[in-house]
């Protein structure tokens, strides 16, 4: 494997973070550091996240961007959903990042499996400040991302044990209008109507595996196992990828309500060998929509699969360093003219690393480029709507479980944080030289 290119001033630049860690000082002369990055204590700003409490009791497990770019929603290992809006003067020069503090936090008994926001969400109207999270033998709830308050639940029901179902992944797309959402769990896709909430269930139900009478006569195609991501299509062509935990990916028409258009296993390939991996996490699609990336948990990569041939491997990325059952989430990036883009990924070691045009060449590829930009486990790096700031979160568990079903609780180690990094070498578009 070659060493990445460590850029020099082509560095992110620290511009918000949520707490000091006295042991987080970055040195100088560390040649991966990015930049001098002292994080603004909290204490006292939000009685629900001392400066104790972040370091010791809880870690962030991940963070979504809003629509229009104003606002992050992160969820921790203490159960609670934090909203942080960013200040409008965030790029403007100061000696030291901004201090961020949560502006909401929604708190929950249970562990959150999954979170959407509104795919239209507007801090300007309020009424679209919304979210989606699935927690723990509860209903879905629909919450303000400005208050602490739950708007509305929409029930999923197990018909034999009349348990509630716990989707692992939400899906809130903008092709969808607003109007619907669509939920993975248990071998099982789901559309709900956000217009009728309550105990009345998804609009549609949709099994992943054939029913009995299609297997008794040799046909219908599927997969088994908890429907742990999906990725609409971004061409408009309303393709539904969908991963799980047993490793298997789905293509579904229609918007995820359609037929099978085909199924395939990302065990026993090539890659196996190299990176590893034991269930998806994340799934992206290229801009261009016709590469699907698959993101694994204990893996030191990611796959990258040619969606024009169901299930055909072009190549992995490697060099991740995310050989953990945390899920740890990866963007990608438009880069240019041509579909050209970058996959952006955070890994255990604190490194945020790019993978350049991974879709031009067949086979193994290494990061172009990394930087040290957490004293932990990255467990987010996702993309501002602009394409020029990231966010990133921190934090790990010291115990981790296989269990497919949840997790149990544990401590946080090392550093965690939620830290704005501005990319002046982006702007436009361009790409790191």
């Amino acid at each position: 494997m070659t060493e990445p290119q460590r850029v020099g001033n082509s560095s992110p630049i620290c511009v918000a973070s949520s707490h000091r860690n006295a042991g987080d000082a970055h040195s100088p002369g560390t040649a991966r550091r990015s930049s001098n990055c002292h994080e603004a204590s909290m204490e006292g700003k939000d009685p629900t996240y001392s400066s104790k409490e972040s370091l010791h009791d809880t870690y962030f497990k991940g963070a979504e961007w809003s629509a229009d770019g104003t606002t992050i929603l992160t969820d921790s290992a203490d159960h609670h959903i934090r909203t942080w809006i960013l200040p409008q003067d965030l790029l403007e020069e100061k000696p030291s990042p901004h201090e961020l503090s949560p502006y909401s936090t929604l708190p929950s008994v249970e562990p959150t499996y999954a979170t959407a926001m509104y795919p239209f969400f507007s801090l300007h109207d309020p009424s679209t400040t919304l979210f989606l999270s699935s927690v723990r033998d509860h209903p879905i709830r629909l919450s303000s991302a400005l208050a602490p308050t739950s708007l509305a639940t929409y029930s999923l029901v197990n018909p034999m044990t009349e348990a509630f179902i716990t989707p692992h992944s939400m899906l809130y797309p903008s092709a969808l209008g607003g109007t619907h959402f669509l939920t993975g769990s248990d071998s099982l896709i789901c559309l709900f109507d956000i217009s009728r909430p309550g105990n009345g269930g998804p609009v549609t139900s949709m099994p992943t595996i054939p029913s009995k009478r299609k297997q008794a006569v040799g046909g219908g195609v599927g997969m088994k196992g908890i429907i742990s991501a999906m990725s609409m299509d971004p061409t408009g062509d309303g393709i539904l990828a969908a991963g799980t935990f047993t490793r298997h990916v789905g293509l579904y028409g229609s918007h995820g309500t359609g037929e099978s258009l085909g199924t395939f296993s990302i065990a026993k390939t090539e890659a196996q060998r190299h990176i590893g991996g034991r269930g998806v996490t994340q799934l992206l699609w290229s801009p261009c929509g016709r590469y699907l990336y698959a993101a694994e948990r204990k893996s030191d990569g990611v796959l990258i699969y040619d969606i024009r041939v169901t299930g055909q491997l072009l190549g992995w990325l490697q060099g991740r360093k995310a050989q953990t059952n945390q899920r740890m989430k990866i963007d990608v990036i438009p880069s240019g003219e041509g579909g050209s883009h970058e996959i952006w990924a955070g890994g255990i070691d604190g490194c945020m690393r790019v993978w350049q045009n991974p879709t031009h060449s067949v086979g193994a590829q290494d990061p172009k480029w990394e930087w040290e930009i957490h004293d932990g486990s990255v467990s987010s790096t996702v993309l501002h709507p602009s394409g020029n700031i990231t966010a990133t979160t921190s934090g790990q568990k010291d115990h981790e479980s296989d269990d497919d079903k949840g997790e149990r609780s544990s401590t946080a180690s090392s550093e965690n944080s939620l830290k704005v990094w501005y990319m002046p070498f982006l702007r436009g578009g361009s790409e790191v030289d």
